[in-house]
């Protein structure tokens, strides 16, 4: 149960968005100051991301055709 969770798409994007939100806004705040921890989770979470797109996209194509087959049962 715990693999399902940690590795379920949609979980992954929400938390890659909010690393992304919280050390952009870290990183504005800080940007005279140099390196910091908050650009490494920057670029983490962007990477994080970018792994959980290609899921999240094949899950809505599912959903699509899912839907389009329950059209055709419905109209015929």
């Amino acid at each position: 149960m715990l693999k399902r969770i940690t590795e379920n798409p949609y979980l992954n994007l929400i938390s890659g968005l909010i690393l992304l939100f919280t050390s952009a806004f870290e990183t504005w705040k800080s940007l005279e100051e140099g390196l910091g921890l908050h650009h490494g989770i920057l670029l983490f979470s962007l990477i994080h991301i970018v792994k959980a797109i290609p899921e999240a996209m094949h899950g809505f194509k599912e959903l699509d055709e899912a839907n389009n087959e329950i059209k055709a049962k419905i109209n015929s």
